[in-house]
């Protein structure tokens, strides 16, 4: 195996490295989202990679989406416009979508590595 392999398999058997990968992997991604909507694709992929399987992987990027929809609505709430993006409803609903449904799309990575 290659040295990144292993560094992978270490981080994924090892309970410690696993759950600091994880964290570490979910504020990559939720900054990388602030820049972009593609971040939400990486944050999948990020915590993908950290996953044991493909079935984990799969979780943990809907898992990161659903932190990164909260993280959206904390946001809106703090500046007081939650009520203004909820108010517009189906493009509300498609940003809540793409928030859920890009991360397990990256997340599929885990498939592949």
């Amino acid at each position: 195996m290659t040295a990144l392999g292993d560094g992978l398999t270490t981080l994924r058997r090892t309970p410690r490295y696993h759950w600091a990968g994880l964290l570490v992997a979910c504020v990559v991604g939720l900054v990388l989202a602030n820049v972009h909507w593609v971040g939400l694709v990486a944050g999948g992929a990020l915590v993908g990679l950290v996953a044991t399987t493909l079935r984990r992987a799969l979780l943990a990027g809907l898992c990161f989406g659903v932190l990164a929809l909260v993280t959206w609505g904390v946001i809106l709430l703090w500046h007081g416009t939650l009520g203004g993006v909820l108010g517009t409803e189906l493009f509300a609903g498609l940003g809540a979508a793409i928030a859920l449904a890009g991360p397990v799309l990256g997340s599929l990575v885990r498939g592949v590595v």
